[in-house]
């Protein structure tokens, strides 16, 4: 997996990027800090599969949880 550096969207394979077309793509390492879009949560890369991204996420009350996402909601944060 990578992610965009213009628009910080993640994308499944190098290249071009899906969202704005720029191919200024990075690696997305594990224990990256991501948001998932549409949402307040943020959270870090736990595991990359396929098309999922498992998310180690902690809550107001600094409780922890692992949820798994698609790579097409979530992006980079700075």
């Amino acid at each position: 997996m990578f992610y965009c550096t213009s628009c910080k969207r993640i994308v499944k394979d190098g290249g071009v990027c899906e969202f704005c077309a720029s191919q200024q793509l990075k690696e997305l390492k594990l224990d990256t800090p991501v948001n998932v879009v549409g949402t307040k949560l943020k959270g870090r890369v736990l595991k990359v599969s396929d098309d999922k991204v498992r998310l180690l996420i902690r809550d107001d009350s600094n409780n922890r949880f692992i949820k798994e996402y698609s790579y097409k909601e979530l992006k980079k944060i700075l």
